[in-house]
């Protein structure tokens, strides 16, 4: 028995569980759309489940001595204890599975990433070249949405704003599912070890998706591309000063057309102001989560957090973590990004492209609250962290 769970953590079982992982997606996105079904279980949601089940017990039985595994220990901790003062204050038990609920999205993250930390890229060949192909086959129905004006393959169904995400659910995840795997497309371009045309087509694929996080992760690989392109600092200057000059000059023309691109953007512009357009009104939910815990906080709440994240999230990622598990879980989360990313100098492109899924996800969210996305986040980084740079140009 022991034997067959030291197995769970494979290449095998890893390209196993992306492929179930989006199967899965599919069939959930074919109940809530097709069929019309209000459940609070879905195909998705029992693999989630089993998945932190099943990586919770490898830890246990393989992980738990691990150099990283007390940083497990401090999370669990800091639940357990956010737990004993909920019930001890005699909170609904809706507000305690909740806290339950959020709590194994996040550790998710956590336990695979220390199991996969010491997996070599080639073992991650296959999940990868999975994804890919998972990608252009959802691009074939992007583009048949988009032609034919199918709902279903909206980003936003049975709503006249633009962006088509084909079989997967959620807008959500079908951004960074796009955004992730355009990173590798473009790194492997730079780097003369990928085709162009895989990197355009994955990248109309973010462009159809129509989603802000899409649009501002093309224009910043856009703008690193100018810079490579440019390569003498004197002309990177020069290009990035005329950037800004040009911006300053024709600002209001951009911030117009900007808001005029978006269906609901005249109206949020004109109610709330360009902050609340720009974030999707995630500053009204970041100032209703300031004045809770001004109110309801004490310092103790300050450390270990216990916000119930289905009255107050924010959606910015690491606001959220910060209200879910305090300065602890932050701090946590942080070194643990850099303990496995970063376990040996790697060049600035890499460095850069992990930064901008950071920022992205800070000003969108849902990146490690999703266990789809923690996954697609863990696996590409794991794979580029190891890339072979040796033959790599000077950038």
């Amino acid at each position: 028995m022991k034997s067959k769970i030291a197995k769970i953590i494979s290449s095998k079982s890893i390209l196993i569980f992306a492929i179930l992982l989006f199967a899965s997606n599919f069939v959930s996105k074919l109940c809530k759309e097709v069929f019309s079904m209000n459940a609070s279980f879905y195909p998705s949601t029992i693999l989630k489940i089993l998945a932190v089940f099943v990586l919770g017990i490898y830890f246990v039985m393989f992980l738990r001595k691990d150099t990283l595994a007390k940083y497990v220990y401090i999370l669990v901790g800091v639940f357990l204890v956010d737990v004993l003062i909920k019930v001890f204050h005699q909170e609904a038990f809706s507000v305690i599975m909740s806290k339950g609920y959020f709590f194994s999205k996040l550790i998710f993250f956590f336990l695979l990433a220390i199991a996969i930390k010491d997996v070599k890229k080639e073992h991650l060949e296959k999940t990868i070249n999975a994804l890919f192909l998972i990608a252009k086959i959802n691009l074939i129905f992007i583009v048949i949405g988009f032609l034919f004006k199918i709902d279903i393959f909206k980003s936003y169904p049975y709503t006249d704003r633009f962006g088509f995400n084909g079989i997967i659910s959620e807008p959500g995840i079908s951004s960074y599912f796009y955004m992730l795997l355009a990173i590798i497309a473009y790194m492997k371009y730079i780097y003369k070890k990928g085709s162009l045309i895989n990197l355009l087509l994955i990248c109309i694929g973010v462009f159809f998706l129509g989603t802000k996080s899409g649009l501002l992760f093309l224009a910043i690989l856009v703008f690193i591309h100018i810079l490579i392109l440019l390569k003498k600092n004197i002309y990177r200057l020069s290009f990035v000063a005329v950037l800004v000059t040009s911006f300053l000059i024709l600002k209001d023309t951009i911030i117009t057309l900007a808001i005029n691109s978006f269906s609901f953007g005249p109206y949020i512009y004109e109610k709330h102001g360009l902050l609340t357009f720009i974030t999707s009104k995630r500053d009204l939910l970041f100032i209703d989560a300031m004045t809770y815990i001004k109110e309801e906080w004490n310092v103790l709440n300050y450390v270990i957090g216990g916000i119930d994240l289905k009255m107050h999230r924010v959606e910015f990622e690491f606001v959220d973590i910060f209200l879910f598990l305090g300065i602890t879980g932050l701090l946590v989360y942080i070194f643990i990004l850099k303990k496995v990313f970063f376990q040996k100098k790697q060049d600035w492109l890499y460095s850069v492209l992990f930064l901008t899924i950071i920022l992205i996800s800070s000003l969108g969210g849902n990146l490690f609250f999703s266990i789809t996305n923690a996954f697609c986040f863990a696996v590409v980084f794991m794979y580029l962290r190891d890339i072979n740079t040796a033959e790599e140009k000077q950038l």
